[in-house]
């Protein structure tokens, strides 16, 4: 691989686990959950950058939200072929752009999916076409940004009689303002634990 030398994506590969999944972790864990799956999308500028959505207004679920692309596994699917199939359907970027390096652990979301995130790398030529039906917007935020604990903004919700402790990541890009929050921030939180927290 291009980049098996570069320090950051080998912390990054170092805080993932196989991208198989040999032992049903994505495995649904109650009767109406449905599988899920995220593509945390990594490119190389002049640094290392994280490819985000901007979900439209008008969308039924998580209108406005700050997303990665991903979304539900069709019956039979295999987690990481889902991954793959709804990039290309959100941003146009298809398979053979993308170098996978591994998956965080599958977990059950508050709503009704058990997600599975992968982290990939998209080849840097490639070309963005975002799915107006899907995607208001893309853009990108440096990694480092998001792995430096400076800019976790810590934040406490009550949900079904539990006090849950999130974080958020703001970010401004040339006078626009950003809030990844939710299960977006919370994917950058676990693989900040698991490969950048010192």
């Amino acid at each position: 691989m291009i980049y098996e030398t570069d320090p950051i994506i080998s912390r990054v590969k170092n805080a993932l686990m196989p991208v198989d999944i040999t032992e049903g972790d994505d495995a649904i864990t109650r009767q109406t959950q449905r599988r899920a799956v995220v593509l945390l999308p990594l490119v190389k500028r002049e640094d290392w950058q994280v490819i985000l959505t901007k979900r439209p207004d008008t969308m039924p679920t998580h209108p406005g939200q700050i997303a990665f692309p991903g979304g539900r596994a069709e019956a039979g699917e295999a987690a990481l072929m889902a991954a793959y199939r709804e990039t290309e359907e959100e941003i146009g970027v298809p398979s053979e752009r993308i170098t996978m390096l591994g998956r965080l652990p599958s977990f059950d979301a508050t709503g009704e999916y058990r997600v599975t995130p992968f982290v990939g790398i998209v080849d840097s030529d490639s070309v963005i076409t975002p799915d107006p039906r899907e995607v208001a917007d893309v853009f990108e935020v440096p990694f480092s940004f998001l792995m430096n604990s400076d800019n976790h903004i810590k934040r406490e919700v009550e949900w079904k009689n539990k006090t849950l402790t999130l974080f958020d990541m703001p970010y401004d890009d040339f006078g626009t303002h950003r809030n990844i929050w939710g299960m977006t921030a919370m994917t950058l939180y676990r693989l900040w634990q698991r490969g950048f927290e010192t």
